[in-house]
């Protein structure tokens, strides 16, 4: 099973605490991310947490070799547009949602987002629905 990790979920990931080790045990699944989620990942180590650049940027490598990532496209963009409509989601959460779509994923792990959304999109773009959790509810 194909899940894609939303930004919110991975910063766990830099901490030591049960979460963290939650978001590892998602890496080591068949997971999917976007240059988004490396993006909003980056900026939050270094704006909120004071990371130096050089630990973000092992992060970053690590993260590009452990998952597949997703590049943005026009495609996710007009995707997104649509998801907008249809769920009132962000901009950047539908990014992420049309990304997680787009690549074929089951589930997408969001701490941000509705837990249990069942996202549907007209085939012949999305075959099967996008359900999304929230990887620390219980």
């Amino acid at each position: 099973m194909k899940a894609f990790i939303d930004t919110n979920v991975l910063i766990y990931w830099v901490g030591i605490s049960t979460r963290a080790d939650v978001v590892e045990q998602l890496l080591a699944q068949q997971s999917v991310i976007s240059v988004q989620v490396l993006n909003e990942f980056a900026n939050v180590l270094r704006r909120r947490r004071a990371m130096p650049l050089e630990d973000i940027q092992t992060l970053c490598i690590t993260l590009a070799d452990t998952c597949e990532v997703l590049d943005l496209s026009l495609r996710t963009h007009q995707t997104a547009l649509a998801l907008m409509a249809r769920y009132n989601l962000s901009v950047y959460d539908a990014n992420i949602v049309a990304a997680a779509a787009l690549s074929g994923c089951d589930i997408l792990y969001s701490e941000d987002m509705q837990d249990g959304l069942n996202i549907k999109l007209p085939a012949p773009t999305m075959a099967q629905p996008l359900v999304i959790r929230n990887p620390f509810r219980d």
